[in-house]
């Protein structure tokens, strides 16, 4: 299992690549679904981390319940 840095690190370079060929073919909306993607992903992965050691974080925690 790769760790929460290892993973934000590849997600963050897939995010470059995908700018990078924006720039390359003047196209701003190019690949902006998978841009979503990745970081709805990452977002919710941290959330879980969080939820799971929140560590010094607890006391700022709130949590909401989802349906």
């Amino acid at each position: 299992m790769r760790t929460t840095k290892e993973r934000l690190e590849q997600s963050a370079a897939l995010l470059n690549k995908l700018d990078q060929r924006r720039n390359d073919m003047h196209s701003p909306a190019h690949g902006a679904d998978t841009e979503w993607s990745v970081i709805e992903r990452e977002l919710q992965d941290l959330e879980k981390d969080i939820l799971q050691e929140p560590g010094a974080l607890e006391k700022y925690l709130v949590r909401i319940r989802r349906s």
